[in-house]
């Protein structure tokens, strides 16, 4: 199990999901870390979820998560160019490997209760320009093995390329959790300490989410030869989350993205993550397309 400053010393192991899931993780090769945040025992609102305290909690607590709406989103980046072959009636399916059959990682969210978000909460928490995230993350901090999977599942297919995606997500998310604030740490704090937390954290809770694997095994595969129902595509994904509705988003009535949302009790780094509904409606007509990538 690697400490943050300790990681070079480790050997490196399989991801630790948020909870127990229903066919595996993505990926191997994560490290297994130890969070360096404070204990919660004895914190009267560790007793509660997120959302469910029956008074108002600190924006300081390090137990109890404020923007406690926490939201595993994933990327489906399929090829546009597909949606000219269904017009040609050209069935194609994808059966390539790896990256092609896994939804990448977009980010980890977090809104208020209400549904209502802030963003770019703390700037001097924040990335700049100047900063190189790869430094960061393998020379500061010894994650080779993080860096490594968020390069491969982490991307972002536009020119900024995928450093400026990772710096986007914890600039405008990861600063507003009030659980993974400087304070919340343990011993003399690192500058982007909580970065790199965040990643990892983000990283684990979307290993516990294959979303590949939960609509296959329901049959639904990508492919330019049919649509499925919309329900059908929900109905799958929420016997993955525990019997929780997922959002799922839409491009030109082809699936694009999917949301998972959460509550969690205690800190959102080490707390014990619950699987909640949806609180958005889907943009998808009632019958969509599942195109290769």
């Amino acid at each position: 199990m690697v400490s943050f400053g300790l990681a070079a010393f480790v050997a490196i192991v399989s991801v630790a999901s948020a909870y127990p899931t229903r066919g595996g993780g993505e990926c191997n090769g994560l490290a297994e870390v130890y969070y360096p945040v404070q204990t919660c025992l004895g914190v009267d609102e560790y007793k509660y979820f997120s959302c469910n305290a029956p008074g108002i909690v600190s924006n300081s607590s390090c137990c109890y998560e404020n923007y406690g709406v926490i939201m595993q989103t994933q990327f489906w980046d399929f090829n546009p160019d597909y949606l000219k072959g269904i017009l040609k009636r050209t069935p194609e399916r994808s059966y390539s490997s790896d990256v092609n059959q896994t939804f990448t990682i977009h980010g980890l969210w977090n809104d208020r209760c209400d549904g209502s978000y802030d963003q770019f909460c703390k700037p001097e928490l924040e990335f700049t320009d100047s900063d190189n995230l790869e430094d960061v993350i393998v020379n500061q901090f010894g994650r080779q093995d993080l860096y490594d999977l968020m390069i491969k599942y982490w991307i972002n297919g536009t020119v900024a390329g995928s450093q400026s995606l990772w710096q986007h997500e914890y600039n405008k998310h990861g600063t507003c959790f009030n659980t993974l604030q400087p304070n919340c740490f343990l011993g003399p704090y690192t500058k982007f300490e909580n970065a790199v937390a965040y990643y990892q954290k983000a990283v684990e809770v979307w290993s516990g989410l294959p979303t590949y694997k939960f609509l296959e095994q329901a049959d639904i595969v990508p492919t330019t030869d049919k649509k499925y129902n919309l329900s059908d595509v929900q109905n799958a994904l929420a016997y993955g989350h525990h019997g929780k509705q997922v959002y799922v988003g839409c491009s030109q009535g082809a699936i694009s993205e999917i949301w998972y949302y959460h509550e969690v009790r205690g800190n959102v780094l080490n707390g014990q993550y619950k699987a909640t509904d949806t609180l958005t409606k889907s943009s998808c007509p009632g019958e969509v397309w599942y195109l290769p990538k």
